[in-house]
Parts: C-alpha cells; sequence; structure tokens
C-alpha cells in the first residue's frame, strides 16, 4: 500500500493580485467556446505553454480572461454573448440529430469519390501501389484463386450433384468474399478511401468493406478515440454470417445426404478440379505463409504462431488461416469423393460435406473468438507489457509503477494506463540541471519578505510541473 501524505495549510498569508491564478485556453477551445475567429485572436497577447504532445515542446496558448473579454465586447456584452452561445447550442443539437445533413453528406462523399475515381493517373498509381505491398499481393492473388475454385467447384457440383463437393463450393464463396472484403481494406488504409463507394462493391463485399470504411473516420467529440473497433464488429457479423450460411448450409445438406441418399454420377472430373483446386490453394497457403514470416519477423516474434495470435495483421493471418482450411476441406472432400467412386456409395460424400462444414465451423469460431476478444478489449501480449515495465522502472523520476492495463485497438495500436510514483527528489534534481545555481543562489539570498518568498516558490514551483511533463513525454515516446 503507498500512503500520500499531504500537509494541512497552517499559514494565515493573503495573497495579493500579483499571485492569482492563471488559467489558458488553446486557440481551437477560444473559437469554438467564445464564437471568435482566427482574426479577433490575432489582437491578444500571445503565451506557450508545455505541449501535451511528445512531437513538439510548446504550444501556443491564451488567457482566459483576455478571451472572455474579447468575447464579450464582441457580442455585445456577457447576456448577450451566453445567448447566442446558447442559440448556437440549440442549433448544433437539432442539426446532429437532423437526417437530412447526414443523407447530403452521404450524397457528397460520393460524388467527391467519384470524380477522383475517374481520374485514369489516379487510377492507375493506386492500382500499383496496391500491387505493390506484400499483404495486398497475398490477398489479391487468394482472390483469383478462390473465384477460379468457385467457378469449377460450382460446375462439377452441377454435373455430379455430389455433396462433398457443395460443401467445398459453400467454402470457397466464403473465402472469396471474406478476402474481397480484406482487399478493400488494403485499398482503403493505403490510399484513405480514393475509391471507396458502393458502385464498385459486389454484394459479398458489403458488410466487411463498412466496418473497414468506418474504422478510417477520423476521431470525433462522441468517439474520441476514432472508429477501429468498427473493423471487429463487421468482422464477427461475417463470423457469424460463415457459421450460419456456410457452414450451417452445408451440414444440412450432408445429413440430408445421409437420410436421403441418392446415386452419384461418375466422380472422375470432379476428383481433378479438386486436384487443381488443391495445388490452387497450396499455392496461395504457401503465399501467406511467406508474409506471415516476414511479417512475425519484422515486427520481433519468435514464431508465426505468436504473430498470428497477437493480431498485428489481421488480413495476412485470415488469408492463411482460410487457406489453411481449405487445403484440409479439399483433402477431406477429395477423400470421401474418392472413397464414393471406389465403393459407389454415396455415404462417405454426404460425410465428406459434414467434415468440410466441421472446418468452415471452426474457421467461423475463431473469427468469431478474435474479434469478440479485441471488442472486450484483449490485453497486449505479457512479453510486451512487461517491456513496458521495465522502461518506465527504469526511468529515475519513476520511483514505482502500480496498476497496468494495456489492451488492443487493432493492428499495432493499443491503449496504456499505468499509475505512477513519482520521485519528487529526482525530479527536483533534474530541474536544478537546468538552472546556473550560482544565481539561483543570488535569488534565495535576495529574499527580504513574504511576498518574494512566495514569488519565489510560484515560479520554480510552476517550472517544476513543466519539467514532470517533459519528463512524462520523454516516458511516452520511449513506450511508442
Amino acid at each position: 500500500t503507498v500512503l500520500s501524505v499531504v500537509a494541512k495549510i497552517k499559514s494565515s498569508f493573503t495573497y495579493d493580485d500579483s499571485v492569482k491564478s492563471v488559467k489558458f485556453i488553446t486557440p481551437l477551445r477560444a473559437i469554438r467556446e467564445y464564437i471568435l475567429t482566427t482574426q479577433d485572436l490575432e489582437a491578444l497577447p500571445r503565451y506557450y505553454s508545455r505541449s501535451p504532445y511528445s512531437g513538439e515542446t510548446q504550444t501556443q496558448v491564451f488567457l482566459r480572461s483576455d478571451v472572455e473579454q474579447l468575447a464579450y465586447k464582441k457580442h455585445g456584452g456577457k447576456d448577450a454573448f451566453e445567448l447566442r452561445l446558447k442559440i448556437i447550442k440549440d442549433m448544433e443539437r437539432r442539426a446532429r440529430a437532423d437526417i437530412f445533413n447526414l443523407k447530403k453528406a452521404l450524397k457528397h462523399f460520393k460524388a467527391t469519390m467519384e470524380s477522383n475515381r475517374n481520374d485514369p493517373s489516379l487510377h492507375v498509381e493506386r492500382q500499383r501501389s496496391v500491387f505493390r505491398t506484400g499483404p495486398g499481393r497475398v490477398v489479391l492473388f487468394a482472390i483469383a484463386v478462390n473465384s477460379l475454385n468457385v467457378a469449377a467447384k460450382a460446375i462439377a457440383w452441377w454435373y455430379t450433384g455430389s455433396k462433398s463437393i457443395f460443401s467445398e463450393v459453400m467454402h470457397s464463396i466464403a473465402d472469396t468474399f471474406n478476402q474481397a472484403g480484406l482487399f478493400q481494406y488494403y485499398r482503403l488504409s493505403n490510399h484513405q478511401m480514393y475509391e471507396y463507394g458502393p458502385a464498385n462493391l459486389h454484394t459479398g463485399q458489403i458488410l466487411v468493406a463498412y466496418g473497414l470504411h468506418s474504422s478510417f473516420q477520423k476521431p470525433d467529440e462522441m468517439h474520441p478515440y476514432g472508429y477501429i473497433p468498427m473493423r471487429n464488429v463487421s468482422s464477427l457479423i461475417s463470423g457469424v454470417a460463415i457459421f450460419f450460411l456456410g457452414a450451417g448450409f452445408t451440414f444440412y445438406h450432408g445429413v440430408r445426404g445421409l437420410l436421403e441418399p441418392h446415386d452419384v454420377e461418375p466422380l472422375h472430373w470432379a476428383l481433378l478440379v479438386m486436384l487443381g483446386s488443391f495445388v490452387s490453394e497450396g499455392s496461395t497457403l504457401a503465399l501467406a505463409y511467406r508474409e506471415a514470416r516476414l511479417g512475425a519477423k519484422r515486427h520481433n516474434y519468435d514464431s508465426v504462431r505468436q504473430w498470428l495470435m497477437a493480431g498485428v495483421d489481421p488480413s495476412t493471418s485470415v488469408v492463411l488461416l482460410e487457406d489453411l482450411a481449405a487445403v484440409l476441406g479439399v483433402l477431406v472432400a477429395g477423400t470421401a469423393m474418392g472413397i464414393t467412386t471406389l465403393t459407389g456409395s454415396p455415404f462417405p460424400d454426404a460425410v465428406g460435406a459434414i467434415g468440410v462444414s466441421g472446418i468452415l465451423g471452426a474457421v467461423a469460431a475463431l473469427i468469431i473468438r478474435t474479434n469478440t476478444e479485441m471488442l472486450i478489449g484483449r490485453s497486449i501480449p505479457l512479453e510486451k507489457q512487461e517491456a513496458i515495465m521495465r522502461l518506465i522502472d527504469n526511468m529515475k523520476v519513476i520511483r514505482g509503477t502500480y496498476d497496468i492495463k494495456a489492451t488492443m485497438m487493432g493492428g499495432e495500436a493499443m491503449r496504456f494506463k499505468a499509475e505512477v510514483d513519482i520521485d519528487g527528489r529526482e525530479l527536483t534534481k533534474r530541474y536544478m540541471e537546468t538552472l546556473p545555481l550560482d544565481a539561483l543562489l543570488q535569488e534565495v539570498k535576495s529574499i527580504q519578505t513574504e511576498q518574494q518568498l512566495v514569488h519565489f516558490m510560484l515560479k520554480h514551483g510552476d517550472n517544476l510541473v513543466n519539467t514532470l511533463g517533459a519528463e512524462i513525454n520523454q516516458i511516452e515516446a520511449k513506450i511508442k
């Protein structure tokens, strides 16, 4: 247990106006909260405070009292300003509730995307850059292979009526739709959604692409951490759809084949299709595994399995798992069809369909489980959490680290929180290192009155807090 002792104020000293509290406000908040413009603020004196962002040292601010006086003067007094502010707030609330504004924004968005999509030079360059990315090549190659497999298997099923090959048709359709959505993701993530629009989406892409589109929206007041979880929401719904429409329908078809057996057409041609599917699915699996291995090495993971479980690159992970399931499905279906061809019994074929439905169900369950954990807030890997703790503990200004919480937010983004105990003596040493001690000593010796002592303490107390902020920024930068 850490005890914090707060000293009671015993002095009856009365502070004068020279030491009154100072309140700062950023330009953006001044404009929004006081109905001002950038031109209005140009007349005010500027101040600089320690920046809350690790990428900069100072940020520009204004005195809130100066901003208030400027707003009252511009709007005709305090009462007139408050009345105008109330009217604007009411208008904003009505605007947020107005569906027409939403439809208008969507219409403008579609028109803008259509104009960008019609630019041939932009289109060619964006397509080329998509093809150059490793995961983009994996997903695109998987889409092409699965599309060919769907066509070949569908023709074979139509000709033979095989339950096993019907299950493989459903499997390939599910893979194609899912990977098509993933390819949309890479187009959106690499090119800021320039090509996105309902006109270029197929039916199977809509659900996943909608979630990916939503996840790239910038953070706003209602969602300050952004819309990243929308990827997981849409993927969760996609997993449920695969489970019921893919695995469920295939399982029903296989059970029906057991209960209502019928004569099976010769399966020799269908077996050739399955052999071709095995080769094509195996090549996609090899490409996905190669990309996964490179990703694991790039992110300093010891094995592909650790990299997959961490969820760093969900697109390549899903393609790898789906293609592994596809290869297993082809083996199961091909074996069942081969036994049916040798024995003439339709039952092995139906059992093979049930086996493929089980594989589909396992893939869907994995998608559901992974995305559910991400939505709930899965902790980052223990090794990374311990590495962050060691980094913080090694900072001299930190006396202790407690109650660490770090959760994944999707991809490589994470949310981190820790309670730390600051070493006041070490912090004071850091601050004193920035001062000439001889000048500080002379400043101390020059103190003759209580007012001078107060000003001395307030000056260096304020600077000490700024030093603490700089130390925290340094820790945050090292964690990132």
